[in-house]
């Protein structure tokens, strides 16, 4: 067999093409997805049972209540020492498929019908850290504010969420378990 320099000349620029029309296409639909402002608040309402999502005006946004944030480290010393009560936003669902360790499922979906149940465990002064999958997921963000209209105010969101809590090799628990 013989290895000419002219077809491994070949060989090799045909990858550079395919590899830089690649590049250049993965560019331009990361820029079409991207492009445009990265962060946009929704509000959540039920119409006839079914979940609605629509986008909040900046407005709007901006005078939506905003909540402090804590870290995975903060988190993990408050849940140790019992001062915090943490709640999951994700759906029921999620929540059983995996959660972190003393979380109540208090889904945004089924918040109205939840909640009796989980406020009575808790009081007005408790402080509260809300989370649901990740920064991006918006239902914390959503449960917070539920939480604040009802008189709570010590409440805090974990913005990176069971995703973070989960990647970082922490214990989760799966099922319906509540504390």
């Amino acid at each position: 067999m013989k290895i000419s320099l002219a077809g491994c000349s070949r060989v090799i620029l045909t990858n550079a093409c395919i590899v830089l029309v690649s590049f250049g296409v993965g560019v331009m639909l990361n820029h079409s997805f991207v492009a445009g402002p990265q962060e946009q608040s929704f509000s959540y309402t039920e119409t006839d049972g079914k979940p609605e999502f629509k986008p909040l005006t900046a407005a709007e946004a901006s005078a939506s209540t905003s909540f402090s944030e804590i870290r995975l480290e903060e988190l993990k010393k408050a849940l140790e020492k019992g001062e915090v009560i943490l709640l999951d936003g994700r759906s029921e669902k999620d929540y059983e498929n995996g959660h972190i360790p003393s979380a109540y499922s208090l889904s945004v979906t089924d918040f109205e019908k939840r909640f009796p149940q989980v406020a009575s465990r808790f009081s007005k002064e408790d402080r509260l850290v809300v989370y649901c999958g990740a920064g991006g997921c918006g239902l914390s963000r959503r449960l917070a504010t539920l939480l604040h209209q009802r008189g709570y105010s010590r409440v805090r969101i974990y913005y990176g969420g069971y995703n973070d809590w989960f990647l970082a090799s922490n214990p989760v628990v799966k099922g319906k378990e509540t504390p």
